[in-house]
Formats: structure tokens, C-alpha cells, sequence
């Protein structure tokens, strides 16, 4: 009798290593797989501000190069009609010059004295003074063209070199991504060679909503590239040729209800009052489901999902 309670104690004792590995293996796998998935939705957040900062550069940039041409167009103008302006005192001063030249001659022929002509000399110095005036205004507008054109250069150097830099980033953010994707999917694999979470039906509708991990979130969408909530339900129930309501609120009319410490793996477990959410059981403690935009198909705690307001089993 005693050696056969010390064979017994022996292979009991023995035994539990042997089944509690299995366990330690899978929860091991699922926190790894969910820190990816993290990582991944925490990434691909970062990715889109780096796409919206981008497309702000750009346009930035768009803007800075037509300021550049309507500051070149004006400072065109600015040297023409600065040059317009000296040319016409260069020409009043060269008539002036001719005709004072020529009075002087003609006073001389006809008596004339050159007092006549000196009586001219202020409305010539009005003139004159009127030209200065238009050639100042036109050199102000010059500088002031030139000055412009300066800021536009260096407002489209800016430009440019905030578009570079927002471009260099989110290259680094999308190569962050693609190493959080392949993370997610070294897990995933990780996952896949778990023995089966269960048999039968059950356990295919587990096995197809863990294939969808890391896809991304989609309203209305039923996959095969994207999916809600319902969706993702919905594909998985088809895929072992059950056909189930399409939203989530109608889902929860179907099965048969089970309390929560009854949960098992292919169990529907719904969300909130009224149902606006549902997720797939994979065990007692962990569920599948597309979350929300912005986050990839993922695996999470039950409870810590939202309020459970039902658990409905399909499948038996």
C-alpha cells in the first residue's frame, strides 16, 4: 500500500511541470503577441502625425514657391520702372541742357537777353524736383521688391528644409513600423504553433480570429485585409459554415447564454448596455477582437475589454 501511494505521489508530482508548461508557453505567447501589437498600434499612431506633418510641409512648401514667384514678378517691375524713372530725368536734364545751349545761341543772334531764360529756371527746378520724386519713390519700391524677394528665398529655404525633415521622420517612423509589424508576426507565429486552444468548430473560429491579428481596424468591414468588431465575427462563424447576425447588438440574440467563470474557448462575449462591442473567447481569461480605428485586430484581457453585459456560446 505505501508504494503504491509513493508511485502515485511520484507521477503526480511529476506530472504538474508537464502540464503547467503548455500554460506558462501559451500565456508567454499572448503577452508577447499583445506588447507587439502595442508597440505596433503605438507606432502607427506616431506614423500618421508624421504623415499629417508631412502634408502640412508640403503645402508649406507650395505656398513658399508661389510667394517666390509673385516676389520675383514684382521686383521685375520694381527694376523697370525704376529704370523707366531715371531715364526720364536723364532725358528732361539732356533737353534742358540743349535748349539752354540754344537760347544762348539764339540771344546772341536776336538781342534776346539771357535774363528770359534765367526766368525759366523755376519752373524747370519744379520739374526737376518732380523727377527726383518719382525716381526716389521707384528706387523705395525697389529695395523694397528686393527685400522681399530676400524673405521669399529664405522662407522657401525654410520650407524646403521642413519638408526634408518631415520626410526624414516619418521614414524613421515607418521603419518603426515595419519592425513592430514584423515583431507582431514573429509572435503571431509564435502563437500558431501552440497546440490547439480547443477541438472542433470551437477551436477553428479561435484558430481563424488569431489569423486576423494585426490587421487593421475598419467600420463595416468583414474582411479579408480589415475588420470591426461584428465583422471579424462574422468571418470567423463563416469560416466553419455558421452563419451569424451581422452587427454585434443582433449577435447577442443568438447562442445560448453562459455565465462568465463558464467562458470557453469560441464563446461570444459582448460589450456594454445596449451591446455595441463584441470579442471571441480564446480561453477563461483572454479574448480576441478589432477594437477600434486606430488599432489592429488584437488579443486582450476579457474584463479589461469594456463591461461584459454577455457571454453567448454558438458551438458546443
Amino acid at each position: 500500500m505505501t508504494l503504491l501511494v509513493v508511485v502515485w505521489l511520484t507521477a503526480v508530482l511529476g506530472a504538474a511541470p508537464a502540464l503547467a508548461a503548455p500554460h506558462r508557453d501559451a500565456d508567454d505567447a499572448y503577452q508577447e503577441l499583445r506588447r507587439a501589437q502595442d508597440e505596433l498600434a503605438a507606432v502607427q499612431v506616431e506614423v500618421s502625425g508624421k504623415e499629417a506633418e508631412l502634408g502640412a510641409a508640403e503645402r508649406n512648401l507650395s505656398a513658399a514657391w508661389a510667394g517666390s514667384g509673385s516676389t520675383g514678378e514684382a521686383l521685375r517691375a520694381a527694376r523697370s520702372a525704376a529704370a523707366e524713372a531715371r531715364s526720364r530725368v536723364s532725358g528732361f536734364y539732356s533737353g534742358v541742357s540743349a535748349e539752354f545751349r540754344r537760347g544762348r545761341e539764339f540771344a546772341v543772334l536776336d538781342n534776346r537777353a539771357p535774363l528770359d531764360y534765367r526766368a525759366a529756371l523755376p519752373l524747370l527746378d519744379f520739374v526737376a524736383a518732380d523727377q527726383f520724386a518719382a525716381v526716389r519713390a521707384s528706387d523705395e519700391s525697389l529695395r523694397q521688391a528686393e527685400s522681399a524677394v530676400t524673405a521669399s528665398a529664405d522662407a522657401l529655404a525654410q520650407a524646403e528644409a521642413a519638408r526634408t525633415a518631415a520626410a526624414d521622420a516619418l521614414t524613421a517612423a515607418g521603419a518603426r513600423r515595419d519592425a513592430a509589424l514584423r515583431s507582431v508576426q514573429d509572435a503571431q507565429r509564435r502563437v500558431d504553433a501552440l497546440p490547439p486552444v480547443t477541438e472542433g468548430d470551437a477551436g477553428n473560429v479561435v484558430r481563424f480570429a488569431l489569423a486576423q491579428l494585426g490587421k487593421p481596424y475598419v467600420w463595416g468591414a468583414e474582411g479579408p485585409g480589415s475588420y470591426d468588431c461584428s465583422g471579424l465575427v462574422l468571418a470567423a462563424f463563416r469560416s466553419v459554415g455558421l452563419t451569424v447576425p451581422r452587427t454585434s447588438a443582433a449577435q447577442a440574440g443568438v447562442g445560448v447564454p453562459v455565465p462568465r467563470d463558464q467562458v470557453r474557448p469560441g464563446d461570444l462575449v459582448f460589450y456594454y448596455q445596449p451591446v455595441s462591442h463584441v470579442a471571441v473567447a480564446i480561453d477563461g481569461s483572454r479574448a480576441v477582437h478589432a477594437s477600434r480605428p486606430g488599432e489592429p485586430v488584437r488579443i486582450a484581457e476579457i474584463d479589461a475589454i469594456g463591461p461584459v453585459t454577455g457571454i453567448h456560446r454558438l458551438l458546443r
